[in-house]
């Protein structure tokens, strides 16, 4: 054990050592720059180079690739000089030159490349509130008509984002700020409904003569959105966008642990969840618009919205409404209606980036 750590110890020095060589050899670079001695540059920086990171570090590095880059760009080796900035882009991924201060010439060159991400991918995950619109009234006992409650809770929702830049070549920035977003999330809805299903007439309104039906509904789905966003500020690090697209519900499953009281009597008739699945439509459609942002912290994204998803069918599948252990063990069955839902997300998104040389466009001859 004691062998171990003699032995880390020495590794740890001797990398210590190597980091202030390589830093001591980063400044001897730039004075060698600065002194037009253009040939000394990579044989001087290349062993560290070599060393990943254990010479330079990720800010020391960048700035040994600019220096190669800038001496391969004024020695005119173009092969070099592309190889040298494919090295500073996979280096930082975030790099940008200067524009008041870099020559223009690196500048220049730069701008050959592609240096945006070619996609990003993130997982989101938020709170929703249902907003149920009822579209047509079904009842069993003739006293629950109009006297049915449809009201929605907080759910939740979590998955997978990806996101593509659209029109990135594209002359016109304002058509780069177009995004293209889909997204697949498993989402759990929560709906609350409660009837006065029966009363005694013989006994007019007494309240111990009136029979209530009181559930809380628990549906699972899953949507697809494809969200066209589009960037307020696609430059700064604080970018807001305002999306909208269509959305795509998948239905998986819906359990309701139904039970009916008898007014103020405590009779009440409960059981095991009923499954009413098959009373919903598979597929279900909707409309979503949503205003959002992204924060860059580090290499990554952190992303906030707030969206509000528009149902446009009936989620209600009309041949298979009337559930048979509902009905007849609580005497319900589902209205048609609508399901909206106010939603806030938060999420994290991974900027993938692949750099390289552009191709340029062949002119057509006439």
């Amino acid at each position: 054990m004691k062998r171990i750590l003699f032995f880390a110890l020495i590794l740890a020095l001797a990398l210590e050592g190597l980091a202030q060589n390589c830093a001591q050899t980063l400044r001897l670079a730039r004075s060698t720059y600065d002194q037009g001695r253009l040939h000394e540059l990579a044989p001087l920086i290349g062993p560290c180079l070599k060393l990943g990171n254990s010479g330079f570090s990720k800010q020391e590095r960048v700035e040994a690739y600019k220096l190669l880059t800038l001496s391969y760009i004024y020695l005119e080796e173009p092969e070099k000089a592309d190889s040298a900035m494919i090295s500073l882009l996979e280096t930082d991924h975030f790099f940008e030159p200067n524009q008041a201060l870099d020559p223009e010439e690196f500048i220049g060159l730069y701008r050959t490349f592609r240096t945006k991400p070619i996609f990003s991918w993130g997982i989101k995950g938020g709170l929703n509130m249902s907003l149920p619109n009822v579209t047509s009234n079904y009842y069993i006992a003739n006293n629950a008509k109009g006297n049915g409650q449809t009201t929605g809770k907080i759910g939740i929702q979590v998955g997978l984002v990806f996101e593509k830049q659209l029109f990135q070549r594209w002359k016109r920035q304002q058509w780069q700020r177009f995004t293209l977003a889909p997204e697949l999330l498993l989402v759990q809805r929560a709906i609350d409904y409660s009837n006065t299903l029966f009363l005694n007439y013989q006994s007019g309104s007494d309240p111990q003569t009136t029979t209530n039906l009181v559930y809380s509904e628990s549906q699972s789905m899953i949507d697809l959105n494809v969200m066209l966003r589009y960037r307020l500020r696609p430059k700064s690090k604080f970018d807001p966008w305002v999306s909208l697209g269509p959305s795509v519900t998948y239905f998986l499953s819906s359990a309701v642990p139904a039970n009916t009281t008898r007014g103020t009597t405590g009779n009440v008739v409960s059981g095991t969840d009923v499954d009413i699945t098959s009373s919903y439509k598979t597929l279900t459609y909707s409309a979503t618009l949503g205003v959002g942002a992204r924060y860059k912290v580090g290499s990554l994204y952190v992303t906030l919205e707030t969206r509000y998803q528009y149902g446009l069918v009936n989620v209600v599948n009309e041949s298979k409404r009337y559930n048979s252990q509902l009905a007849l063990d609580y005497g319900g069955v589902l209205n048609d209606y609508t399901v909206s839902s106010v939603q806030l997300l938060v999420g994290v998104s991974v900027p993938v980036f692949k750099p390289q040389k552009l191709k340029k466009k062949k002119k057509s001859l006439k």
